[in-house]
């Protein structure tokens, strides 16, 4: 098997893990730009996106 990022970082390891990393990292970089998005919104359009 090929090592990736997605198989070698341990906050991959699963769907949720997966999830709340990107939430978190997107949520940090909008509060950089100074956008008032909540880590909820960002949850619940990650959701759609993935569905």
């Amino acid at each position: 098997m090929k090592k990736t990022i997605a198989t070698t970082n341990k906050h991959f390891s699963n769907s949720k893990k997966r999830e709340n990393m990107i939430v978190n990292a997107v949520h940090s970089s909008v509060k950089v730009e100074g956008s008032k998005i909540t880590k909820k919104e960002l949850k619940e359009h990650y959701k759609l996106i993935r569905s």
